[in-house]
């Protein structure tokens, strides 16, 4: 079913995902901010475990740098928790079995370098995402 992030029933689809950052460009673009590329992964290694988002992103003004307002930040993390489905929002208000998603900003060209490294490495063009 295309699951890419889950830790109890709930199943969060590449499709969930994408609906959920969509949402939360809505947000970036209202503070001058392009979402450019991004990854996730389900993190364990802390109790409660929670998903981790890694987000590169762009000023719409190309020339400029990016700054992060902490507020337009939390309100990304609240649209895109509120994007997930109902089994993920209990395990993570009613039952804190999840806990709090966290977006990673990282460089502009980290995700193209990235690609570049591992292509160098025989990966297939093709099949990185």
């Amino acid at each position: 079913k295309n699951v890419v992030l889950s830790f109890q029933m709930e199943a969060t689809t590449e499709e969930d995902l994408l609906k959920a950052l969509n949402h939360a460009s809505l947000v970036l673009e209202s503070a001058g901010l392009m979402l450019m590329g991004f990854s996730c992964y389900s993190d364990i290694s802390t109790l409660p475990g929670h998903y981790v988002l890694y987000w590169e992103l762009k000023a719409n003004n190309s020339n400029s740098i990016v700054k992060l307002d902490d507020k337009v930040m939390v309100e990304c993390c609240c649209v895109v928790e509120k994007s997930f489905d109902i089994l993920y929002r209990s395990f993570r208000s009613k039952y804190g079995s999840i806990g709090a998603l966290e977006v990673r900003v990282v460089q502009q060209e980290t995700f193209n370098s990235l690609m570049e490294y591992f292509i160098s490495k025989g990966a297939s063009a093709t099949q990185y995402r």
